[in-house]
């Protein structure tokens, strides 16, 4: 009973989650195409770095960022920083206001990634694939059976 429960519940992640890291790809493709067209480069401040500690290693930093946009919108959002670079900001002296150099549409301020970000559409495509495929997969061999 628990083996079929278990088998239903993981058929169930796959097809739900294959579409939507297909979903989250697709995303990340348009806003990392739209940005690199025409973004907007600008320097923001540094409010706040959040992570996470898992087996002792710290990960996933975030940055919570300030900053202005030229008609003098003030934007507070926040974006995932790689590990040496979180580190880096987070155990930056006090007196010293931490910055980031980000990139934003202008048409949508809160799109905003780091300005050297780059398009990783493609891990979020094939994960999505891969997972939907074994979802169907398992959803044949379990009709069949």
């Amino acid at each position: 009973m628990f083996s079929k429960l278990r088998s239903i519940i993981i058929l169930l992640v796959l097809l739900i989650g294959g579409p939507v890291m297909l979903y989250a790809g697709f995303k990340e493709a348009k806003d990392s195409k739209a940005l690199a067209d025409h973004g907007v480069t600008v320097e923001a401040q540094v409010s706040e770095v959040t992570w996470s500690t898992k087996r002792g290693r710290e990960r996933n930093f975030h940055a919570k960022i300030t900053f202005a946009t030229p008609d003098g919108q003030s934007v507070s959002d926040s974006v995932s920083l790689s590990n040496d670079q979180g580190k880096a900001l987070r155990d930056q002296p006090d007196d010293k206001p931490a910055v980031l150099s980000v990139k934003y549409l202008p048409e949508d301020p809160h799109t905003v990634t780091l300005a050297n970000h780059k398009d990783e559409s493609g891990l979020f495509y094939g994960i999505g694939a891969v997972m939907l495929l074994i979802g169907l997969g398992m959803l044949v061999y379990r009709l069949r059976k």
